[in-house]
């Protein structure tokens, strides 16, 4: 995984709340967890373990980003390249 977040294809952040123009409640990737803080962070199961009886803000959530998502998204002649 740090590699992915070392090329920029992905990025780790917290899980926020967001709220739709209509009023609704949801959630939506939050802010970015530091990299220099991912070893520490994803060795306490606290921060990956999501139990259902839990509310979700503040967990981990993994984002492409708009270098990733070129990756992902390429065509079968980019990919044969």
């Amino acid at each position: 995984m740090l590699s992915l977040i070392d090329r920029g294809w992905i990025e780790v952040r917290r899980i926020a709340p967001w709220t739709s123009p209509s009023g609704a409640k949801g959630i939506q990737p939050g802010e970015i967890v530091p990299r220099d803080q991912l070893p520490a962070v994803l060795e306490d199961p606290a921060n990956w373990e999501y139990p259902y009886d839990r509310d979700w803000i503040g967990e981990l959530t993994l984002v492409e980003t708009e270098a990733g998502y070129k990756i992902t998204h390429r065509s079968p002649e980019e990919t044969s390249e």
